[in-house]
């Protein structure tokens, strides 16, 4: 196919890129059809602090020293994937209804949205919409164009400082400073509605219509409280744009609740608006860096829809008194929001038109699936910027595993490694969780171990009969289950322990000795059968069984004078291989 036959073809609103790939290849006049992919230098410049923003990329990183540990490669929102696609259009804005947000911190000044109809400064509402000099929003706390102040509340922290903290996570620029947002091309709509002492209905509601009147189709609500407020939900309801909203963090315990449980006798432990059932609302918890649902999260089967990264996450803090801008670790669904609003505005991005409606099904229908959330919240399922952007649900990738062992027969008392490897189209897969089974009237889970950086984990076992094993691998994000090739008969041949005495071991010609040990594990009743060296074979003489106390004996006879070798033997039965005893001599004089 030449290039002067290429067109290029836009996605008509209401369709997606996948359904027209396959549409134009479905047609016999179409050669092939394939996404425009999107292609950058082979140069990486990451920011920073990047290598610790799991939520983007989790790599198996230890983000915060002393208090989080590995992560789970792939327990993230695939941010690097979809930026392959989109990094967010300049066009799109998002309103942060938060704290202030300080737009002159350096990932961020780049980042704030600009009223296109205001003049700076200048004292007149050039765009009447009843806000002097709104440039970069409004702070409806102080009622005043200022969206950061720069005040310190009475523990020290500044003001300002959890919207400054949202709005990185949502926007922040690749600048080669500090950290990267989920949509570093969006623009952030600063409106402060909470302060030291947070907020309330009527200046939240203010600033969300302010958000609906100058163009913000994504509204980030980091924000929450209990008490049904329906003025709150009405204005919500009235909005027409998506509101992503924390489930919250619990009550004064600091444990989750559930979301959708009304509570008795006037305890209602719901927040809102995440618990609202309005349709705009995408209500999202909170997981770790190993996919665990986090401890402090709000969910509800019903009420919360997906679940974002949530502890240990890096952002944003205003800037020091000397104008250096400050980053800070955080948790809570406060952090896990802006991951879910910064994929929404990547959605956005890709076609302008999307409503809330279809932005809210994008993200939902494309979440991957954590088992920590089944049943937890509606979708079950880590939001998945990638797939979200392409509008494909997340595809797991097939796997394989190896089996070795050091060894393949061992006698009892001693140790075998079993050893498998991960691999993933023949790359290695780091800190992922395997288990070794083995067979004991069911398969078992034994052993459970981590791979490392070569893909590799290892179980020592040590069996005292023949043993079935095969490793597992449960499967997680981005990849499939699977096991080691396993087959009918024992991986590890155990021998029993048998040990070997004569007494006396010099006898007359004509007089007796017992060839006697103990035997382990227990085969009480088992044959043993004593042997003798006769050239360069053993001879059977004689058979016994095992007794209750696990102790065989024989008796060896002096027939001829001279040196006689002896051993004690067993056949292998359904439980142990066989095995023959040490050898032991009789002179007979």
């Amino acid at each position: 196919m030449g290039l002067a036959r290429a067109e290029k073809v836009k996605v008509v609103d209401g369709s997606s890129v996948s359904s027209t790939v396959a549409e134009l290849n479905a047609d016999p006049r179409v050669d092939f059809a394939q996404p425009n992919f999107r292609y950058t230098p082979n140069v990486a410049n990451p920011e920073p602090l990047e290598p610790k923003l799991w939520g983007l990329d989790n790599t198996g990183q230890t983000p915060e020293a002393n208090y989080s540990g590995p992560g789970t490669p792939d327990v993230d929102i695939n941010a690097p994937q979809a930026w392959a696609t989109t990094t967010g259009d300049s066009s799109v804005v998002v309103a942060v209804i938060d704290t202030g947000v300080d737009i002159g911190h350096s990932d961020l000044v780049g980042a704030k949205w600009t009223n296109p109809g205001e003049i700076q400064n200048n004292g007149i509402d050039d765009d009447a919409n009843g806000y002097i000099d709104d440039l970069h929003g409004w702070d409806f706390l102080n009622n005043n164009a200022s969206v950061y102040d720069g005040v310190t509340c009475s523990g020290g922290e500044d003001e300002d400082f959890h919207g400054t903290h949202v709005a990185g996570t949502i926007a922040a620029q690749r600048n080669n400073m500090g950290v990267v947002g989920v949509a570093p091309g969006v623009r952030v709509m600063s409106l402060k509605a909470l302060g030291c002492s947070g907020g309330d209905t009527s200046t939240v509601i203010d600033a969300l219509n302010y958000a609906k009147a100058e163009g913000a189709k994504i509204v980030n609500m980091s924000l929450g409280g209990p008490g049904y407020d329906q003025a709150f939900k009405d204005a919500i309801d009235a909005s027409g744009v998506l509101v992503v909203a924390a489930a919250g963090n619990g009550g004064d315990d600091q444990i989750g609740d559930n979301n959708d449980n009304p509570g008795s006798s006037g305890n209602d432990y719901r927040q809102y608006p995440g618990a609202f059932s309005s349709p705009n609302i995408l209500a999202v918890a909170a997981v770790n860096n190993v996919g665990a649902l986090s401890s402090f999260s709000n969910y509800g089967p019903a009420s919360v829809d997906v679940a974002g990264p949530g502890q240990s996450v890096v952002s944003d803090y205003p800037r020091d008194a000397y104008g250096a801008s400050q980053y800070v670790f955080l948790d809570g669904t406060s952090m896990a929001t802006p991951h879910v609003t910064g994929t929404a505005a990547l959605v956005l991005s890709t076609d302008l038109a999307l409503t809330p409606a279809q932005m809210k099904s994008r993200i939902m229908s494309t979440t991957r699936p954590l088992p920590s959330l089944s049943g937890k919240i509606l979708t079950g399922g880590l939001v998945d910027a990638n797939g979200a952007v392409l509008d494909v649900s997340a595809v797991r990738q097939a796997t394989a595993m190896s089996f070795t062992r050091s060894a393949m027969i061992i006698t009892s008392g001693q140790s075998v490694t079993l050893t498998t490897k991960l691999t993933q189209a023949g790359q290695s897969q780091v800190n992922r969780t395997v288990k070794l089974y083995r067979y004991l009237g069911g398969w078992k889970a034994v052993c459970t171990a981590r791979t490392n950086s070569l893909g590799v984990a290892s179980c020592v076992q040590k069996p005292s009969v023949n043993a079935d094993f095969y490793w597992g691998f449960g499967g997680d994000l981005g990849l499939l289950p699977t096991t080691s090739n396993w087959y009918s008969g024992p991986k590890v041949l155990v021998r029993p322990l048998i040990t070997a005495k004569m007494k006396p071991y010099t006898i007359s010609k004509g007089g007796r000795s017992v060839f006697y040990g103990t035997v382990s594990p227990s085969k009480v009743g088992s044959k043993l059968v004593l042997q003798k060296r006769v050239g360069s074979k053993w001879v059977s003489l004689r058979t016994t069984r095992v007794t209750s106390r696990n102790t065989y004996s024989f008796p060896a006879y002096g027939t001829s004078r001279g040196k006689v070798q002896y051993r004690a033997y067993f056949y292998a039965d359904s439980r142990n291989a066989s095995q023959g005893t040490s050898i032991r001599t009789l002179t007979v004089v």
